[in-house]
């Protein structure tokens, strides 16, 4: 049982990093193309919007980040 919850697990990191890989590319891409690529292009909208609604100065963001940057380089170890 605990095997099996430990494979989850790590199916489940991998997953999210791959999400992260997937995020980081899709910014790097809409900053470099503009806007106006399809799939893509959006992305910093959405992103800003997300901040926006985090609070004025995104201070929730950035401190949701420290931890999550905080517990990947913790599982990275």
């Amino acid at each position: 049982m605990l095997e099996r919850i430990n494979q989850i697990s790590r199916i489940l990191w991998d997953l999210t990093k791959f999400l992260a890989l997937f995020v980081a590319v899709s910014i790097l891409t809409s900053m470099l193309f503009g806007p106006d690529i399809p799939f893509f292009g959006g992305i910093l909208e959405n992103i800003k919007g997300v901040i926006d609604s985090l609070g004025s100065e995104g201070l929730g963001l950035i401190i949701a980040i420290i931890i999550i940057l905080s517990v990947w380089n913790s599982r990275s170890s």
